[in-house]
């Protein structure tokens, strides 16, 4: 508690208020989120049967809080209350020195009272948090004077807010003199023996945070302000003077397989901290193990890893499983001459397949010379000590092309194969079509090149736009198309190939194409019950009435009709087998 008479606390308050910040190690600005508003709450003479309620209310608000505790004050403090600190710790806050018994007037008593008033307090600290650190230390009363600065080794922290909550005792009253009070970069007094003070705080809290506050602990309000704190100088605030550095980020696991094992490795890029982890999900602090360097892993391995700076701040927690076998490479085909090859870049791998759709295992086919597949081949590879490869799929379509990402069963598959067969699109890469790949600007275009049988188009080409290149796959149908009116480039001057093509533009791009081949273009069809036909724009109405009446383009299970939404390669294909069916019609 503190007592003191108010004309004394206000002369004290203004004292401390003008008290000049240590300086920073490196005066050099950090740009970082300049209009960042920080707020350090801190709170007294605690722990007490109220605190844990405070702790609650702290975490489902994400509020970070310093806890500046006496080893016994009456029924309080950390001897009576000591599991409080291990929550505290795991919960992100910092925990701080307040003096064993809180002894009043401080600065009347000796350095060797002191010291040892602090020590005592520091000790309970560092067991708790599993080592030492650089502790902070708020005096009793906010005594700074006498032996206090020479005898106290740590930083001392008083504030530039006190609601006087131990003085009226009342939550409103608390929660207007802090809200009242509170700026960027202040240090508020509260004190977590009282009901009313930790009811009136949290209001307070909710209030702030509305208003645009980050609430953080002292260590962290100063680190993001550039302030290294020094023994035995006082901190009352921590105002943004240009530099505001943004707050710790999470350490990053990654793992790398390995013919032993799977390597592990944590790693930061924030300054001054170190690492230490645990091996479960239980949260790291100064006595977990300390990290130093690459770890190899035989078994599942789960690791929650955090950094902790030398005020013992840390970072947000990283928790991740990492397999501790290592991968066996998916299998690579090849198809030539109606026979199917398989390999694995996994040394002393064996690849195991199926022909009837089902998962293949170590108990199926073992690989040993190309077959022939049927319209369903599944492979894998195993190796002992390895995490089994991914299965890969591969399909025959009815004209005998092999794809490894069109299944038999897919709406698609028809499709795919006929477009495939008769030259109209390519697959991505080998074996591969990507069906839910969007289609772009120049895949359409040289689609609809195709389609109209590949014309000549002539020497003269003069490529119009300034981003399609001559030697480009697509320029020759981009010209063609441009020529005969199928396409329009920007009012920029470019044509933007590498752009997804909505699907009402996918319809009037194949409507032009009809009227061009000389199809009847004369069908349409009511769209009025498609839900989201206000989305589809004027200029592409008539197209979309043609596509749907023609069943080139149709609607969504939902009753949606998606016109904005990219026209993926899949729709595409089945766009053009209906197509390709009105002009065999015609």
């Amino acid at each position: 508690m503190k007592k003191r008479l108010s004309a004394l606390l206000l002369a004290f308050t203004l004292f401390v208020s003008c008290l000049p910040l240590a300086a920073a190690a490196d005066d050099t600005p950090v740009a970082a989120n300049t209009s960042a508003k920080l707020i350090a709450f801190t709170f007294d003479d605690g722990p007490s049967s109220y605190t844990s309620t405070l702790l609650d209310g702290l975490k489902a608000r994400g509020a970070k809080a310093t806890f500046f505790m006496n080893g016994v004050n009456g029924s309080h403090g950390i001897v009576n209350h000591a599991s409080l600190l291990t929550r505290m710790r795991d919960e992100g806050h910092q925990l701080a020195n307040h003096t064993y018994q809180h002894l009043l007037p401080f600065d009347s008593y000796g350095a060797s009272t002191i010291s040892s008033e602090v020590s005592r307090v520091e000790s309970l600290l560092f067991e708790r948090m599993g080592g030492s650190y650089t502790d902070m230390v708020r005096t009793p009363g906010g005594a700074t004077g006498g032996a206090v600065k020479s005898a106290v080794a740590a930083p001392i922290i008083l504030w530039s807010v006190d609601p006087l909550d131990w003085k009226y005792r009342n939550t409103d009253t608390v929660y207007n003199n802090i809200v009242s009070q509170a700026h960027d970069g202040a240090i508020v007094l509260v004190h977590d023996i009282y009901q009313t003070s930790v009811q009136g705080a949290l209001r307070a809290i909710d209030t702030l945070k509305s208003q645009g506050y980050e609430f953080v602990t002292v260590a962290e309000l100063l680190r993001r302000r550039g302030v290294t704190p020094q023994n035995g100088v006082v901190y009352t605030s921590a105002a943004n003077k240009g530099t505001n550095l943004p707050a710790y980020t999470a350490p990053t696991i990654s793992s790398t397989p390995g013919e032993n094992g799977v390597t592990v490795t944590f790693s930061t890029t924030d300054s001054g901290l170190t690492l230490y982890y645990t091996t479960s999900t239980a949260t790291p602090h100064l006595g977990s193990t300390k990290y130093t360097g690459p770890i190899t892993i035989t078994k599942d391995t789960t690791f929650t890893v955090i950094g902790i700076d030398k005020y013992g701040t840390r970072t947000p927690v990283t928790t991740k499983t990492v397999s501790g076998l290592p991968p066996t490479a998916t299998p690579s085909v090849s198809y030539e001459n109606g026979l199917l090859a398989l390999s694995s870049t996994t040394p002393g791998a064996s690849i195991y397949y199926t022909t009837d759709g089902s998962t293949p295992t170590a108990a199926s086919t073992p690989y040993i010379e190309p077959f022939t597949p049927t319209t369903t081949t599944k492979c894998i590879a195993l190796l002992d000590g390895h995490l089994d490869s991914a299965v890969v799929t591969c399909t025959l379509t009815a004209y005998g092309d092999l794809f490894t990402d069109v299944p038999e069963n897919a709406w698609y598959y028809d499709s795919v194969g006929e477009v495939v067969h008769k030259g109209l699109m390519n697959g991505t890469a080998s074996y591969t079509f990507s069906p839910n790949t969007a289609v772009t600007r120049a895949m359409l275009t040289t689609v609809l090149y195709n389609l109209a049988g590949k014309p000549e188009v002539g020497d003269n080409l003069g490529y119009p736009y300034a981003d399609v290149d001559a030697d480009a796959y697509y320029a020759m149908p981009v010209y063609w198309a441009r020529q005969n009116g199928l396409v329009t480039g920007y009012p920029d001057g470019t044509f933007r190939p590498d752009a997804a093509i909505p699907r009402e533009q996918a319809a009037v791009l194949l409507y032009r194409l009809a009227d061009h081949l000389g199809i009847d273009t004369t069908a349409r069809a009511d769209l009025s019950a498609y839900a989201d036909i206000a989305q589809l724009n004027a200029y592409a109405q008539e197209a979309m009435q043609w596509a749907v009446a023609t069943g080139v383009l149709g609607g969504n299970a939902d009753g949606t009709l998606a016109p904005q939404r990219s026209t993926t390669r899949a729709e595409t294909a089945a766009m053009l087998t209906h197509f390709t069916a009105l002009t065999d019609n015609a």
